[in-house]
């Protein structure tokens, strides 16, 4: 199935006969693609210089939006008894829009490296033995990735902090602010102010 040519676009003839033709091709092909690289260039210029205006536009809304979120949350934490009476209801409806108070679970806080899986291992005797185990199993075309057992971890974190002094995160709430005038969810954040 042959492909059509775009319409507005002259394609010149392609079979070429001859060496002058080649040669000839040969510095059509750089002055085409010269021309495309100019035109990149200047709509890239123009883009940047609309994303910079954009910004530049944004940021104090931005701020603003944060500055009134951040109020928000402040009243929320000196009136959550008055807004959520019902402790299994986190939904505040006022007649401009919802409040949501939703629980982050506490999570593992501790990235694992090589370093510190190295050292977790060598304190409890089996650094040794797991290198012998790795490099059994590379020999046969084979891996063994270490990584925290995160469930483990929180479901006994204080055996988990004592024994390897992994860092958690503690469960906290979040508030979601959502304004009937927009679909989206606006978090507020504590440190902004």
């Amino acid at each position: 199935m042959a492909k059509k040519t775009p319409k507005g676009i002259d394609l010149p003839n392609n079979l070429y006969n001859t060496r002058a033709d080649l040669t000839q091709a040969v510095a059509e092909l750089g002055e085409t693609k010269r021309e495309r690289d100019r035109i990149k260039s200047k709509v890239d210029d123009q883009i940047s210089k609309l994303t910079t205006e954009l910004q530049t536009e944004l940021t104090p809304l931005d701020q603003k939006i944060q500055h009134i979120a951040s109020g928000i949350k402040l009243f929320v934490d000196k009136h959550k008894n008055e807004l959520f009476p019902d402790p299994e209801y986190k939904t505040c409806k006022l007649p401009t829009g919802d409040l949501k108070l939703r629980k982050v679970p506490a999570s593992v806080k501790t990235r694992g490296t090589v370093k510190l899986f190295e050292k977790i291992l060598s304190e409890n005797g089996l650094l040794e033995k797991f290198n012998n185990l790795t490099s059994k199993l590379s020999g046969l075309f084979l891996r063994v990735k270490l990584e925290f057992n995160k469930d483990q971890i929180l479901s006994d974190p204080l055996q988990a902090t004592k024994k390897i002094a992994i860092e958690l995160n503690e469960e906290s709430e979040r508030l979601y602010i959502t304004p009937n005038e927009i679909d989206a969810d606006i978090e507020a954040v504590e440190d902004a102010a």
